[in-house]
């Protein structure tokens, strides 16, 4: 009989327990070289972003410049990199993360046009291959995870520390992906279509009434106002700079108006003349005159402080619709409105300013009804025109207010009355509608291009890179360059961005003039004969996201005028500026350039 080895016994089961548990505690194969192309991948896409994405015209901008949205690809490139490591053990989540990643970087980069005037550049190819890489090392670690799991092999199950911080990764990334990149897409990504000069079948200023009763029998929304407007004609234009200027003759506009008052208006408070205004227009509905109103719900504090505007305006019979730029969008006329779960008004602000009175006299510039425009802290400018172009102005403003889910009557024709005097200035109407549509930069950019004896430019944020590069190059050519900008401004960042310009425009030689004792908020350009004024400043919230509204005029007497009673007496007022110095001051300024895509 053969004795009992107990210890034998106990060695081998040592040896058996100590080999399960190996297996139970050795991390799973993993396949480095899909890491490295992840990472790899990544690092061209972040290289090409801040490389030259397009090029022309004697500018060049990169992947963050311009109307590029290099900086959605630079996050989702962040992420790919982030779950590089667990990707390579074929973790799901890292599978998931790293695909939606890479369709995310391919969408952007082939999605993004940049100007119509400018063509790609190298830049752009190599972001291209850099997600190109990612979704190949998607395609390979799905490979990977389904080999392994077919030979029955563990796949990312380790509990090691790498494993457990790459799954955290992961998940970030999955809620980034599906949270963050939708909301980031809706608020901050960039489309730009060629939308000028206007096509043949643009609307004119007789087929306005006809396009604006068509418009509102469908199902529109606000992202379906990128409508052409055809040249038209104006019988007068009248710049008035200051509020003590313009106020006054606006308020007398809406006094004597007989049929219907339509005010579109970024910012109206319940100041003092917020208040006057609420007044007058409560006083002409009691006389039987139709106001309809659309605001931003953002610039007007709509549900804070200056609610009791619009409450009192709908108590006394007033149509009053708001622009939802903060969640949560809602649609219909105020207070009774619905939920609209397209939340497509999110991040889109109503920036134009636009009063429209009896359909035969229009107000376009940059104030709003505030107090600051009136006291003097805001330095603006309201321009008065009449003629055919109103009837135009009066569709702007009609579609924008159906978009937003107002009724308006079938028969509009009472808003497009025949006008006293059709005029026979040209001018036509500029706009930026989200989702593309942009006649007013691109309007703006040929200008630019174009001047050859004088260009001015006032505007209170300088920070879009291709406009300064464009300003930059006009000088270099020949062309009398004149910028005005604030002393101080209200936006610190803006400033420092056009602060890390001037060392560039003053070298090519731009005169950059700094206004004194109010903030310049007046948007205007004048390239020889041809002005432009509005709401549209130089910054890319309003050259690419959000409502504009913009007239361009031919002519030469309106060119000097501008001159006469804004340029010539606001440069006479003001300093030169001077380029940046100190290690500190240059370092912030360009800093804030680089992120010059969220100003």
């Amino acid at each position: 009989m053969t004795d009992f080895d107990a210890t034998a016994v106990a060695s081998d089961h040592d040896v058996v327990t100590s080999e399960a548990d190996a297996v139970a505690h050795d991390p799973p194969a993993r396949d480095s070289r899909i890491s490295w192309v992840a990472l790899v991948g990544a690092a061209l896409t972040i290289f090409g972003v801040f490389c030259t994405w397009a090029s022309g015209s004697g500018v060049t901008l990169n992947g963050v410049e311009g109307p590029h949205n290099g900086w959605l690809a630079v996050f989702a490139a962040l992420i790919a990199a982030a779950v590089a490591r667990p990707l390579a053990r074929g973790s799901l989540l890292a599978i998931i993360a790293e695909g939606l990643a890479a369709m995310r970087i391919l969408t952007t980069v082939i999605g993004t046009q940049g100007p119509p005037d400018l063509g790609r550049a190298w830049g752009w190819w190599v972001s291209l291959v850099g997600g190109m890489l990612l979704l190949g090392a998607f395609g390979w670690a799905v490979l990977y995870r389904s080999n392994r799991r077919a030979a029955g092999e563990q796949t990312a199950a380790s509990r090691g520390a790498w494993h457990r911080i790459g799954t955290v990764m992961a998940v970030i990334g999955l809620l980034l992906m599906f949270v963050a990149f939708p909301l980031t897409s809706q608020i901050l990504a960039v489309k730009e279509d060629p939308s000028w000069p206007p096509p043949p079948d643009a609307i004119t200023a007789d087929e306005a009434q006809a396009a604006t009763e068509a418009f509102i029998a469908g199902d529109p929304r606000p992202r379906d106002l990128g409508i052409d407007y055809a040249w038209s004609t104006a019988a007068s234009i009248d710049p008035w700079p200051e509020g003590t200027e313009f106020f006054p003759r606006i308020f007398a506009d809406v006094e004597g108006a007989q049929d219907s008052v339509h005010i579109m208006m970024f910012g109206f408070n319940s100041e003092q003349i917020g208040s006057e205004m609420v007044d007058l227009l409560v006083t002409k509905m009691k006389q039987g005159v139709e106001v309809r109103v659309l605001v931003d719900s953002y610039g007007s504090r709509a549900f804070g402080d200056h609610e009791i505007v619009f409450r009192t305006l709908t108590e006394a019979g007033a149509e009053v619709v708001i622009n939802d730029v903060v969640p949560v969008d809602r649609d219909g006329l105020y207070p009774d409105r619905s939920f609209d779960w397209r939340q497509d008004e999110v991040g889109r602000a109503e920036h134009r300013k636009l009063f429209v009175v009896d359909g035969v006299i229009a107000w376009n510039g940059g104030a709003g009804i505030e107090d600051h425009f009136f006291d003097g802290r805001f330095h603006d400018v309201m321009v008065q025109v009449t003629g055919d172009v109103v009837r135009q102005s009066q569709a702007v403003f009609l579609t924008a207010f159906a978009s937003h889910g107002a009724s308006l009557p079938s028969d509009l024709s009472r808003y497009f009355p025949d006008q006293p005097d059709p005029g026979t200035i040209p001018i036509a109407l500029l706009q930026v509608i989200p989702g593309g549509f942009s006649s007013g930069p691109q309007a703006v950019r040929e200008m630019i291009d174009n001047a050859e004896e004088r260009l001015d430019v006032m505007n209170p944020y300088l920070t879009d890179v291709d406009m300064i590069k464009r300003l930059a190059n006009a000088a270099e050519r020949g062309v009398q360059v004149r910028v005005v900008v604030s002393k101080k401004s209200n936006n610190k960042s803006a400033t420092a961005i056009a602060k890390n310009h001037y060392g560039r425009l003053i070298d090519a030689g731009v005169e950059v003039w700094e206004y004194p004792g109010a903030v310049v908020h007046a948007k205007l350009v004048v390239a020889d004969d041809i002005v432009q004024f509005g709401t549209l400043n130089f910054d890319a919230w309003a050259l690419y996201r959000d409502f504009e509204l913009s007239m361009l005029v031919e002519s030469s007497e309106l060119a000097d005028l501008f001159e006469e009673r804004i340029f010539g007496p606001d440069i006479a007022r003001s300093a030169p500026a001077q380029p940046l110095t100190g290690f500190r001051d240059t370092t912030i300024a360009w800093i804030a350039d680089k992120f010059g895509y969220f100003m």
